[in-house]
């Protein structure tokens, strides 16, 4: 007798989506119909000024639920506010834009559930993955790649794809204690991760978004403080820990 595949709650943070919101949710529903578990999605409208939440809620689906809330509080607080409001066993994170095709969730809930990994992790440099990616971001990702590594310590090969897995109880703790809000909530939650042991391995994305613009200087330097932001976040906590054990 086979066992039962243990439901997953879909995080869905969504910020001025309201044009791609429904079809996004119209294939994310419908790779989750076939995927043989329960599930539920919840859509974190963060401060969202737009139809999005209108919008979502016009999918008229009892497995989909609606977060609202003012002002915008950023990506991670509304990973953590519609992680919170879940209440399955394992948990995915895919953005609300859905530029990523969420085809790829259920074999990454499957390493789960086999015992492979804890936490599985979108890599747009995984060499499975099917990605129209230029060559100024290829360069862009392996600088910001090795930055991670050398700044953080923390080898990744993507650390900022859109799309996650996880099992709730092993991640629950770290991400309840990140302080990041934008772009560094990623680094900061699996820096948090590693530190503590917990599994994590990287899996081939499907990425049907076609760049076109590239990093300013500005988003470099954002990019490179919210680096040093976490490593020295992550310095306190191993010192505390240190006197902790000491």
């Amino acid at each position: 007798m086979g066992t039962e595949s243990a439901a997953v709650s879909v995080v869905v943070p969504a910020y001025q989506e309201e044009a791609s919101i429904v079809p996004a949710l119209t294939r994310l529903l419908d790779v989750l119909d076939h995927a043989g578990r329960e599930f539920e999605v919840v859509v974190v409208c963060d401060g969202c000024t737009d139809r999005t939440a209108e919008l979502a809620r016009g999918i008229g689906r009892t497995e989909v639920r609606i977060v609202e809330y003012q002002p915008n509080q950023g990506k991670g607080h509304a990973l953590q506010t519609g992680f919170a409001a879940g209440t399955h066993p394992l948990v995915a994170f895919l953005d609300g834009d859905m530029d990523l095709d969420p085809v790829v969730l259920p074999g990454y809930l499957a390493r789960i559930e086999a015992g492979e990994a804890d936490m599985v992790v979108g890599s747009k440099v995984h060499p499975e993955s099917q990605v129209a990616y230029p060559l100024t971001r290829r360069v862009a990702s392996r600088a910001f790649r090795l930055a991670t590594r050398l700044v953080i310590g923390l080898n990744l090969g993507d650390t900022q794809t859109g799309i996650k897995a996880m099992r709730r109880d092993a991640v629950a703790e770290a991400l309840a204690h990140c302080s990041s809000r934008g772009f560094a909530f990623d680094l900061e939650l699996l820096a948090r991760l590693v530190d503590h042991d917990v599994r994590v391995v990287e899996a081939p994305v499907v990425l049907e978004y076609e760049f076109t613009s590239t990093m300013g200087p500005g988003a470099a330097l954002e990019a490179l403080r919210d680096l040093v932001a976490v490593a020295r976040r992550r310095h306190v906590l191993g010192q505390h820990h240190h006197r902790d054990v000491a």
